[in-house]
Parts: C-alpha cells; sequence; structure tokens
C-alpha cells in the first residue's frame, strides 16, 4: 500500500521543517531540527479558492502530512518565504520564480481526454525518451506528471538566477520532448507553480525509483534543444527551397541598403561586394532582374560613391548567371561588420540558410550507426506482438528488412550489444536466428498481461456476484422488508464467497 507520508518527504527533500515550531503533535521531546535554510510550500483545500490565492503557507512537513485529507492543490518546489495580503491571513503572497528557494521536481501538465491518452501512454512515451516520471496524478483534465530529483536544485540571484534559468530550460525541454509523443502537454502551465496534490484517489503510478541526477537531466535537456533547433533548420531549409524564405525580407538586407558611405579598401569589402551581395539576395528570392536593377540602382544613388551603370549591370548578371543560389553568410557577415556595426550571426542562425548542415539521409549513400539504431527500435516495436514482447528474425530476414548489408548489421549488432535500451540474443547454427526486444516492447507485453488479468477479475466477480443480482431483480417490484432482505443477502455473501 502506499505511504502517503513518505511519499511527500521524499518529494520535498527537507526544504521544510519536519515537525512544527510550535504545537506540534508527533515531535520527540528530544528532537532537534538540523541546521540549514528551510523554506515554505503553499496550500489549498480547493480548486476555487487556489484560482482566488486563497489558502496557507505551511513551513513543515508536519502540517503538510496533517491535513493531506482536506488539501486539493499545493506547491511541491519550496519558496524563501510566504505572505498574507490580507489582515484576516486568508489570502497568500510570494509564489513568484525569484522567491524559489529550491526545485524539487519538474512538473508537467496534460490537458488531455482520457480516452485519447492514459497514464500508461505517458510512462511509455518516458520509457521511449529516457525519461520516465516518477508519479503521475490524474485531474479532472488529464494529467500531472512529476519528474522528481534525487537532490533538489537550489536557486540564488547569483549570476542573473542562471540557476533558475537552468531548470526553466530543463522543464521546457521535458514539455518539448513529450509534446511529440503525446497531446495535450500545456507549454503555458509554470513547472514550478501550483499542482494537484498528491492522494489515494487521484495518484496512478509512482515509482520513486524514477528519480533524476540534475546534471544527468541537464545533458540530456541540452541533446533535445539541440535537436529541436536542428528540426527548425531543416524545415527553414525546406522552406528555403521551395522559396517560401525570401532573403530581401531579411533585416541585414533593408541595413545594407540603408548605407551611404560603403567604399572599399585594403582588407575592406567595398561597393561592388555589397552590390553583388544585394543582388544575388534579389535573385534568390525570385525577384526579376528589371526590379532588381531598379532596387540596385536606388541604392547606388544614394551612396556618396556611387558606381557606374555599367557597372551597376554588370554586377548583377553576374548574380542572375544561375551559378549562385543566394547570398553567401561569409559575406553578409563581413558587409554587416565592416559597415553596419552590427552582428547578424544569431539571424543567419535561426534562418537555418547559409550555414553548412549535414545532408538528409535520403541524398547520402551511407547511414549513420544512430540511423540504423533507430531503425531497428521501429522495427521491433512495430512487429513484436504484445503477448511475447519480443521479435525474431534469421539474419537475412533482418537484412531484408532493415535494408541493411551484412557487414554493417553485423557491426550494429556488436555496437548494441551493451545498449541500454535493447536486448539482443543470438543462436549461431544453421537453424540459428536473432530475438530482440526493448523495454517499450516488453512494458507494453507486462501492461497487457495486467489489462488481461484485470479483466478477468473482473468476470469472475461478475460471476460471483450474478446471484444477488439475481436476488434484487426479485425483490425489486415486491414490497422490502429490509430486515429480511439483509438476512437473505447476507446469506448468499457466504454461499459464494
Amino acid at each position: 500500500m502506499l505511504n502517503l507520508d513518505s511519499l511527500y518527504t521524499y518529494i520535498l527533500k527537507k526544504g521544510l521543517k519536519r515537525y512544527r515550531f510550535k504545537n506540534s503533535t508527533h515531535r520527540p521531546t528530544h528532537y532537534q531540527e538540523k541546521p540549514g535554510k528551510k523554506g515554505v510550500s503553499f496550500v489549498f483545500r480547493s480548486k476555487e479558492q487556489m484560482v482566488n490565492a486563497r489558502g496557507f503557507i505551511v513551513t513543515s512537513e508536519e502540517a503538510i502530512k496533517d491535513n493531506k485529507n482536506h488539501l486539493s492543490h499545493w506547491t511541491p518546489n519550496v519558496y524563501s518565504w510566504g505572505g498574507y495580503v490580507d489582515p484576516d491571513r486568508q489570502h497568500v503572497m510570494g509564489f513568484f520564480e525569484e522567491n524559489l528557494m529550491q526545485i524539487n521536481t519538474y512538473v508537467i501538465d496534460i490537458d488531455c481526454s482520457k480516452k485519447v491518452v492514459s497514464s500508461d501512454d505517458i510512462l511509455l512515451a518516458g520509457m521511449d525518451l529516457g525519461v520516465a516520471p516518477t508519479l503521475i496524478v490524474e485531474s479532472p483534465n488529464g494529467y500531472q506528471a512529476y519528474f522528481v530529483l534525487d537532490q533538489p536544485s537550489f536557486i540564488s540571484k547569483a549570476n542573473d538566477f542562471k540557476s533558475l534559468r537552468t531548470n526553466k530550460a530543463i522543464a521546457h525541454s521535458l514539455k518539448l520532448a513529450f509534446s511529440k509523443e503525446i497531446a495535450g502537454v500545456d507549454f503555458g502551465c509554470n513547472p514550478f507553480g501550483i499542482f494537484r496534490f498528491p492522494n489515494e484517489k487521484n495518484i496512478v503510478f509512482y515509482e520513486p525509483d524514477n528519480c533524476f541526477d540534475f546534471k544527468t537531466l541537464m545533458t540530456w535537456s541540452m541533446k533535445v534543444s539541440d535537436d529541436h533547433h536542428q528540426e527548425q533548420q531543416d524545415q527553414f531549409i525546406k522552406q528555403f527551397k521551395t522559396s517560401d524564405f525570401k532573403q530581401t525580407q531579411t533585416s541585414w538586407f533593408k541595413r545594407l541598403l540603408n548605407q551611404t558611405e560603403i567604399k572599399g579598401g585594403k582588407g575592406v569589402l567595398g561597393r561592388n561586394s555589397a552590390l553583388f551581395t544585394a543582388s544575388l539576395a534579389c535573385y534568390s528570392s525570385n525577384l526579376d532582374q528589371d526590379t532588381c536593377i531598379a532596387l540596385m540602382s536606388d541604392f547606388n544613388a544614394s551612396l556618396s560613391y556611387p558606381l557606374s551603370e555599367r557597372e551597376i549591370r554588370k554586377t548583377i548578371r553576374s548574380a542572375y548567371s544561375g551559378r549562385y543560389k543566394g547570398a553567401s553568410a561569409h559575406y553578409i557577415q563581413l558587409l554587416n561588420e565592416q559597415w553596419v556595426g552590427d552582428d547578424t550571426r544569431a539571424e543567419s542562425s535561426n534562418k537555418g540558410v547559409w550555414y553548412k548542415f549535414a545532408k538528409p539521409r535520403e541524398e547520402r549513400q551511407k547511414s549513420h550507426y544512430s540511423e540504423w539504431r533507430r531503425d531497428l527500435i521501429r522495427l521491433i516495436e512495430r512487429t513484436a506482438t504484445k503477448s511475447q514482447g519480443f521479435v525474431q528474425f534469421t539474419r537475412k530476414e533482418l537484412m531484408n528488412a532493415l535494408g541493411i548489408p551484412e557487414s554493417s548489421l553485423k557491426d550494429l549488432l556488436r555496437q548494441m550489444k551493451n545498449d541500454d535500451y535493447v536486448t539482443i540474443k543470438t543462436k549461431p547454427g544453421r537453424y540459428g536466428y536473432t530475438r530482440l526486444w526493448t523495454v517499450k516492447s516488453i512494458v507494453l507485453s507486462l501492461i497487457r498481461s495486467k489489462r488481461v488479468k484485470q479483466l478477468a477479475d473482473k468476470e469472475g466477480l461478475l460471476q460471483t456476484l450474478a446471484p444477488i443480482q439475481t436476488l434484487i431483480e426479485k425483490v425489486s417490484n415486491k414490497p422490502i422488508n429490509r430486515e429480511k432482505l439483509q438476512e437473505i443477502i447476507l446469506k448468499e455473501i457466504v454461499n459464494t464467497s
């Protein structure tokens, strides 16, 4: 049976005092609180009161445990201080980010239909991502998933709250990763704010061993952020190839055409380079050549040292020759640094157009090991039966299914021998095989077995209660002698137990 008191202690991470300072009913006689700063938590008795900030402040675990049957919401992360805004001490204040003392857990709020997303889906998504939640709490409109740290992350004002920004980045990565697996992740919900208070009725999953090391989680978060950034870059490249993105709409293009003192020199790009770069931007943006000539002529006329009309047309013809795709990032950067006095690397990177990226897989002759690994995992989880949880192939079948050469398959299986997510068992010989399963495929198999057992138990219970149901139907249309009915029901229960 779940011990709720130990759960609250586990989440709060010694951020509150263990016992009340005054009027404690549980503190041992000679107990001494360990030294160290302690904070507060905000708790509420209903959602309506929470919306109106009508709650109370607790400074001890004892207070939370004594009120656990009457609470609906709380702040699982600890704040430095709390106060009341009214003399009657009804409405609380102090739950803002800069007042956080320590982060104990990240919480994702998932607004969804229970028919579309279940707690099992959240758990499996976490296993896929390598961050299975510690606790899942059911709410009227979905779920709240807790990711509890093994040690609290303390917040300080140092470096303009750098520790808080780091924790917010981790929380955002968790939301980002889960949003790609399940629907309903609420990006607007404060991950360190007020959440449903866990109790026996709303806890649908709890595994205390699923706790997280802060540094490991930070490394995972950075990878998620990098992957997301790469996806955005790939999307921008695709947009650029379909001409949805136009270089003439960028800020560097507009700023460059507003410069009037451009003149070349030793080690400095001049008027020709500026004109040629701007003309390439026009070409890549699908402006016709006459429009480009008119635009560049206006730009040239504004220069203190203009070029000749002949030079302008020659430069534009070169830009529109078809030998170039667009303006070069290198030249854009130099022109902006030398003449505009502005660093546009951030914009160029965000647009994802002028930097060299890895080619898409379909444009390469060889695949990376990580790509073969993903292919193998998809194959396992797509074809594994829910009753067994594993797949079995001969080497030739596996080569055909993955479209992988034999030498590459051998390397892949060898490298995945110590994989934490995939298990591989091979049997050599004429009748040999390769048996594979993943954490997800096994968990799905176990969940299905659990559900089958629950259904079987339910059927058995219904069969057991059938005589009582028949009895109720017999008396439903007759005057009921309650004492006689109670006696008969008790007899039926004895007979069917």
